[in-house]
Parts: C-alpha cells; sequence; structure tokens
C-alpha cells in the first residue's frame, strides 16, 4: 500500500514539476500511470516509460492522455480507440511498444462535410459510408478509406 501511495504521489509530484517547468499545455495534459493499473475509460496510451515506483520490469508505466475533440492524436496501437473517434492514420513511434507500425492517428469525424477515415476504423453512431479511395498512411490493400458523412 505504501510503495503504491508513493507511486501515485511521485507521478503526481512529476505531473506538477512538468507543469510548472513547461507551462506547455501538451504538458498538462498528459499523465503518467503504472503499466499495473488500468487506463482510465477515454483515455489513450501514447507512450510507455520506465520508473523506480512502479513494480515489473522496464518498461513499466504508460503516459496517457485524453484525446483532443479537434484536430488528431497519435497513439499507440495497444491502446483501444475511444468511442466516436476514427482512425485516419497508422504511423511509427519508439515511444510506443510493438513492432512498426504501431501507431494510430485518431480524430473526431466532420459533423458537416465529410471525413476520410481508414477501412479498418469503426464508422461512429451517425454517420455513413459515401465513397472509398486509397492512402499510404492506411494499412491494407487499396482501396483502403472509407469516406463518411453525418446523418
Amino acid at each position: 500500500m505504501f510503495r503504491h501511495i508513493t507511486a501515485v504521489l511521485t507521478t503526481l509530484l512529476m505531473a506538477a514539476a512538468g507543469l510548472v517547468l513547461t507551462g506547455s499545455s501538451a504538458q498538462a495534459s498528459t499523465t503518467t500511470i503504472c503499466k499495473t493499473s488500468s487506463v482510465p475509460s477515454g483515455y489513450v496510451i501514447v507512450a510507455q516509460g520506465s520508473s523506480t515506483s512502479c513494480p515489473g520490469s522496464f518498461p513499466n508505466t504508460w503516459t496517457i492522455r485524453m484525446p483532443y475533440t479537434s484536430g488528431t492524436t497519435t497513439m499507440c496501437k495497444i491502446s483501444s480507440v475511444p468511442s466516436g473517434y476514427v482512425i485516419v492514420a497508422q504511423g511509427s513511434s519508439t515511444s510506443c511498444p510493438g513492432s512498426f507500425p504501431n501507431t494510430w492517428t485518431i480524430r473526431m469525424p466532420y459533423t458537416s462535410g465529410t471525413t476520410s477515415i481508414c477501412s479498418i476504423s469503426p464508422v461512429p453512431s451517425g454517420y455513413v459510408v459515401v465513397g472509398q479511395g486509397s492512402s499510404t498512411s492506411c494499412p491494407g490493400s487499396f482501396p483502403n478509406t472509407r469516406t463518411i458523412q453525418a446523418l
């Protein structure tokens, strides 16, 4: 119990120090947790790391964040895509586990007009497929994209 409390306090202090030192909104929106903890609903994993405050062998931490509601968020593929978000590209990052490509770029689909998504992405409720296409940014053989539009 003491080790868990120490880990939580260390994480909070490191996060607070990052906020004070950088003042960055990107820094303010990320949190580091031990891999033994569950990722809270709606959060995505954006990196893995190591901390002596967490149990297990290195790497033993996740850096998590809520995805942006406008614009894109790059997340590790090991994380679940939150409900309502679509996959628009895949990529690679040394910060994420697994072999390359090991990241998804996600976004909220546009509420007016169309959004091009990777075919592997689920189509959110309230949207319909109105076309297909191809992109080197998405996995699979061509055509590997779908164009969706809000009803």
